[in-house]
């Protein structure tokens, strides 16, 4: 039986009539995606913003009210980049966020308090045309493989991608250190012109929005998006742990940058320091899909959320050995099984015409808790040392964590009520 006809790639897809792509179409988006995902992910401020700001006489507080801007411009973009997304591209959606990176990390060459803090509303903005989007937009693409296992197809591309993810991460973060050495622009200047890149790949792609039938008013197609996740108590459980735990690990992440640049490491050891998990990272992200065939869901989340745990436990020791342990070992490994996870857990209960305003949801969720816990975080480091911040970091994430199971078990057994 002959293979429906495939639209032109600029053609824009309508997302409820599913179209069955040929494999060698396959291919060349999953080359497309991945090339995209590499450009915009090989930022090379990542692991020296922190420094950079230090440098320039910020405190640790200063530096966690300028990510808070990014996380309440984030927050407040969300939604409507979402509803933006699935009603108008999520192609779209992507290539102006990546535009909208390009000009704010050229923002962060005149340090100034306003210019500092509109390059993190920029970037907050960007993300949230991003939040979501990429996801969704790579679900829609495995759809139109006709695979009948989607969502086991999903995770195993996209635990491909968040491994070019950490490679490209990593290749930032080790060379961020050396540029900074050379040039305070440099590396600022090379995330922008990456970012720039990353619009090209993009263009080899199929849009993807929903279909006419299905558009309507950008509110009420964000009140749907609502409703699908309060009547999906497991969706919405998912929705906050993956915003909680994100906010956790990205929390650490930077402010251990302070950590290590305290110890007396100079920039460029710095960077290499925060690349050493590219091994475990990758190891485990490639597993996920087989651990996540292995484990049932709840042993999944149960089992790397733990590991998070005992990550900040021994980082709050503060014994080198531990803390080598805790943050380059387990902090990582939990996050790099984790993410795809939840990824492909959000993406099988997401309604399709509303996916992208579910997921940006999710994200969303990450900024509030963001904005809170890193100028918390911050600020508690003018207070005490990094040993009792991670150790309020650990209660956090522990009674967070619980607090989400707790609601999601009366929630399913308040709807077992109601259906008795």
């Amino acid at each position: 039986m002959s293979l429906p006809t495939v639209p032109p790639i600029a053609a824009a897809v309508d997302v409820a009539t599913v179209e069955i792509a040929p494999p060698a179409t396959q291919r060349r988006w999953a080359i497309a995606f991945g090339l995209y995902t590499a450009a915009t992910n090989l930022i090379f401020t990542q692991g020296v913003w922190v420094i950079y700001l230090a440098i320039h006489g910020y405190s640790p507080f200063a530096i966690g009210l300028f990510e808070t801007c990014f996380h309440v411009a984030k927050f407040l973009a969300e939604a409507p980049t979402g509803v933006f997304a699935d009603l108008l591209g999520r192609r779209l959606s992507l290539i102006v966020s990546a535009l909208l990176v390009v000009v704010a990390e050229l923002f962060f060459l005149a340090p100034t308090p306003a210019m500092i803090a509109a390059s993190f509303a920029m970037q907050g903005v960007a993300f949230a045309f991003r939040g979501g989007a990429d996801s969704a937009l790579l679900w829609a693409l495995v759809e139109r493989s006709g695979n009948s296992q989607q969502a086991a197809r999903y995770s195993r591309i996209f635990s491909r991608m968040f491994v070019i993810v950490i490679l490209m991460q990593t290749a930032g973060v080790a060379t961020g250190g050396w540029l900074l050495g050379f040039g305070q622009a440099l590396p600022f200047v090379f995330s922008s012109v990456t970012s720039a890149l990353a619009i090209l790949p993009l263009l080899a792609l199929p849009e993807q929005r929903a279909h006419a039938s299905h558009r309507s008013h950008p509110l009420a197609h964000l009140r749907k998006g609502i409703y699908a996740v309060i009547r999906d108590p497991v969706l919405l459980g998912l929705l906050l742990l993956s915003g909680l735990t994100a906010g956790v690990i990205t929390t650490i992440g930077y402010y251990t940058q302070l950590f290590y640049h305290s110890l007396g490491f100079s920039l460029a050891a710095i960077g290499l320091l925060l690349a050493i998990p590219v091994v475990p990272d990758a190891l485990f992200a490639a597993a996920a899909p087989r651990i996540m065939r292995w484990l049932p869901r709840r042993w999944v989340l149960a089992v790397f959320v733990g590991a998070e745990l005992v990550g900040l436990l021994a980082l709050a020791t503060r014994v080198p050995i531990l803390a080598l342990v805790g943050y380059l070992g387990l902090l990582h490994v939990g996050d790099s099984v984790l993410y795809p996870a939840i990824s492909t857990y959000l993406n099988e209960r997401s309604p399709e015409a509303q996916r992208a305003t579910v997921l940006s949801l999710e994200t969303g969720l990450f900024s509030a808790i963001m904005i809170v816990l890193f100028p918390l975080f911050g600020f508690g480091l003018t207070r005490v040392d990094f040993g009792v911040a991670y150790l309020w970091t650990f209660a956090a994430l522990l009674l967070g964590s619980g607090g989400i199971v707790a609601l999601v078990w009366a929630l399913k057994r308040r709807e077992g009520e109601d259906h008795a």
